[in-house]
């Protein structure tokens, strides 16, 4: 039996090169959301979700949910000392914060200033959505709630900053919701 070259290796996005790619384009989203979550050592908490995910022995349908998954209970884990320190996506809320593309279009100072309003679950779910870019389907792994349930949770969040943001006093349309 030949072995394959390390070039063809299968790794839970392919081919070895697809793995690479996954993870330059995973890697500094991981880390930023084990940072949302207070993660002290939010690199290693990444790097160690890519771990997980080649030691599985079962192949892992969506691996993208997956890692965020394990970032989220790694972070949580790492965490749970000091879980009576409000920590969470206010660490990233907060102005200064530097981000992705999106995270600029998408919340600008009063924006952010509203979404931490949103209850945690809300503003987690939109977070993840939004800016994120995940689908309702990796969202729901990540969380382990019903895919209907994200669904609600984004759509209430939305209308949740809507009405901040656009009061009905006002009359006017506030031009990012």
């Amino acid at each position: 039996m030949d072995p394959k070259s390390p070039g063809q290796l299968e790794t839970p996005f392919g081919s070895t090169p697809a793995f690479h790619a996954a993870f330059a384009e995973l890697y500094p989203r991981l880390v930023s959301y084990a940072r949302r979550y207070g993660a002290t050592y939010p690199e290693d908490i990444a790097q160690e979700a890519f771990v997980i995910l080649m030691q599985r022995e079962e192949r892992v349908e969506h691996p993208t949910a997956f890692l965020y998954g394990t970032v989220r209970t790694l972070a949580l884990t790492e965490r749970r000392p000091m879980k009576n320190q409000n920590l969470s996506l206010e660490v990233v809320l907060e102005p200064g914060h530097t981000g992705s593309a999106a995270y600029e279009q998408v919340l600008n100072q009063e924006v952010r200033e509203r979404m931490k309003l949103l209850s945690p679950t809300f503003r987690e779910a939109l977070w993840l959505f939004v800016v994120e870019g995940l689908a309702i389907k990796e969202i729901s792994e990540i969380l382990s709630i019903p895919e209907a349930t994200v669904k609600t949770r984004i759509h209430r969040a939305k209308a949740q900053l809507r009405e901040q943001l656009n009061p009905p006093s006002a009359g006017g349309v506030h031009v990012l919701v």
